[in-house]
């Protein structure tokens, strides 16, 4: 029989969350493992895609702070425009309060009522996913991280000596491990007595072919009717991105490619032709890729003796992945940061039974 593989830190799960922070790890000269069921980036996974948007507009001011780090990591590789201002008053970040007229002014082809306003903060715009991805594993493995795929994993246990992990492709010894596998987290940690209220969903974006519009800033409108919030950028190369903050109730399939939903791009083309008449008949293709809400939509993280969890990315954690990494990677040397209280496995708001799958995100 072959002997354990061994590592001072294993991460289950190499999305941009388990990505960042082996990386984050490796630069501290930890030994790291990690292993992913698929692979990076693959198209069953939540970390896929061509884009994501990035914005430090949040009304709670934990959540701007960490758009802040995230923006100037990435550099290196319901809520109201009042609330969002004063989120970003918090990290003391630049930003406009416009009129209708100001948007029509600057934007001609966003279309706004009279009655409408709009915040406008220029440390906003979108993360090329999938370059974003493949830079991180280059400088993971840069920094000395081991990354194996496919490798599913089967099991994390915990004991005295540390943990052992099994994967398809072997067994792992380590010191520590983390857990960051996505809509896949809950079956791992409930064998280490964590019943994580989470609800696997399936979102959906479409690109649409306007190239001139790569300028235009990216967008996010809370609380459009019964359609729900809709938010969208540009994406060099192809044109714009929209998307609703809401996933769709079909059932999340482990094993099975994402299939985009006819129904929902159209309602999405009805939203763009009343709000950017230019994206009318424009519409190229629509993805679809799972998210993890929790009951807050907050993030789950935390420790478990030596496994440290990273869970529920509520439909708006890709943006904060360099961060996040940084962060969880504090949590499993034992040295949790203040800010990640509110992330805190055993906060009030999982105690409960786990949301709707198509709720809304309202972060």
């Amino acid at each position: 029989m072959r002997a354990p593989l061994r590592a001072e830190v294993v991460v289950v799960g190499l999305g941009v969350v388990g990505l960042s922070t082996a990386l984050a790890l490796a630069r501290r000269r930890v030994r790291v493992v990690g292993v992913d069921r698929f692979g990076s980036g693959h198209p069953y996974t939540s970390s896929t895609g061509v884009s994501r948007s990035i914005r430090v507009a949040y009304a709670l001011a934990a959540y701007a702070q960490l758009a802040v780090e995230a923006l100037d990591r990435w550099a290196q590789p319901p809520a109201t425009l009042a609330a969002l201002a004063a989120g970003l008053r918090s990290a003391s970040v630049a930003h406009e309060e416009l009129g209708p007229e100001d948007v029509r002014r600057r934007w001609p082809a966003i279309a706004v009522a009279d009655h409408e306003h709009a915040l406008f903060h220029p440390r906003a715009g979108a993360v090329l996913a999938d370059r974003a991805m493949a830079a991180l594993s280059t400088a993971a493995v840069a920094a000395g991280a081991e990354l194996r795929a496919p490798a599913r994993a089967l099991s994390v246990a915990a004991g005295a000596r540390g943990v052992r992990v099994r994967t398809a492709a072997g067994t792992i010894d380590a010191d520590r491990a983390v857990i960051a596998a996505g809509p896949w987290t809950s079956e791992l940690v409930r064998p280490l007595g964590l019943d994580l209220p989470l609800a696997p969903a399936y979102g959906q974006v479409t690109y649409f072919d306007a190239p001139e519009l790569v300028t235009m800033p990216g967008i996010a409108e809370w609380g459009a009717g019964e359609e729900g919030g809709v938010y969208g950028h540009p994406v060099p190369g192809i044109g714009y991105k929209l998307g609703f903050d809401a996933a769709g109730d079909d059932p999340w399939l482990p094993d099975a490619a994402p299939v985009p939903c006819a129904q929902e791009q159209r309602r999405l083309e009805r939203w763009a032709e009343a709000r950017i008449p230019r994206l009318c008949g424009r519409a190229l293709r629509s993805d679809r890729h799972p998210w993890t809400m929790t009951p807050d939509a907050d993030f789950a993280i935390g420790a478990i003796g030596p496994v440290t969890v990273a869970a529920g990315c509520s439909g708006h954690a890709f943006k904060f992945g360099p961060a996040l990494g940084e962060l969880i990677a504090d949590t499993s040397d034992g040295n949790p940061r203040p800010a990640a209280a509110m992330f805190a496995l055993d906060r009030d708001a999982l105690a409960g039974p786990a949301p709707a799958p198509s709720r809304p995100i309202t972060r």
